[in-house]
């Protein structure tokens, strides 16, 4: 796949499968409902991977799935590719913790587009939003959006010397409250809560 002109090409509507070009769903939500089923997948699911590129490809499926899923993935990357030479996260002054979560972030997310000084669009609202054209807004958003500070306060290097004692336990609460959970790492802590306090855990397992 080659990286494309956002400016002068026009946005992909289609992924490009050995040579053959399969019409695809571009909407922002089709994308994360893709990419939030694909993540409970086990990798060697055939028949669930299949049924969950469904949700994106329109209508002929490709036979070489390997193929399809790397397609879908340059269509979800925005074409991007890999930058070289990233400045370390030592320099940069942030850790490794996943800054944000279409999930547990969406309120967040939705709220900061609606701002009319940002870009007043309701995203429950729209009837269509090119996934390309998400990203690139998702990425812009201003620092002084709830979002944007959340992701600071999950991202700062608490090991900074440059901090006060003070600031690093101040931080070092915040990434503990804002942390990220994986859903099955709060499912085995509300099984823990559930059985110290006498509650029927059933709902957790």
């Amino acid at each position: 796949m080659v990286m494309m002109n956002f400016l002068t090409e026009r946005l992909p509507d289609s992924i490009n499968v050995q040579g053959v070009e399969y019409p695809i769903q571009t909407d922002f939500r089709t994308i994360l409902r893709y990419s939030a089923q694909m993540d409970t997948i086990e990798e060697d699911n055939l028949t669930e991977i299949i049924s969950c590129m469904k949700i994106v490809i329109y209508r002929d499926f490709p036979d070489d799935i390997s193929s399809a899923i790397s397609a879908l993935n340059w269509f979800i990357k925005c074409g991007r590719e890999e930058k070289r030479n990233r400045p370390s996260n030592k320099l940069l002054g942030v850790n490794s913790n996943q800054p944000f979560d279409f999930f547990i972030d969406g309120e967040l997310i939705w709220s900061a587009f609606r701002r009319n000084d940002v870009y007043g669009i309701d995203l429950l609202e729209v009837p269509h939003l090119h996934w390309w054209k998400f990203i690139a807004m998702l990425d812009d958003l201003p620092e002084d959006t709830r979002l944007h500070r959340i992701m600071d306060y999950r991202t700062i290097d608490t090991t900074n010397k440059n901090l006060s004692k003070e600031m690093r336990d101040v931080y070092s609460a915040l990434q503990r409250y804002y942390k990220i959970r994986a859903v099955k790492d709060q499912r085995n802590e509300e099984l823990i809560k559930a059985l110290k306090e006498g509650r029927d855990p059933t709902p957790y397992l």
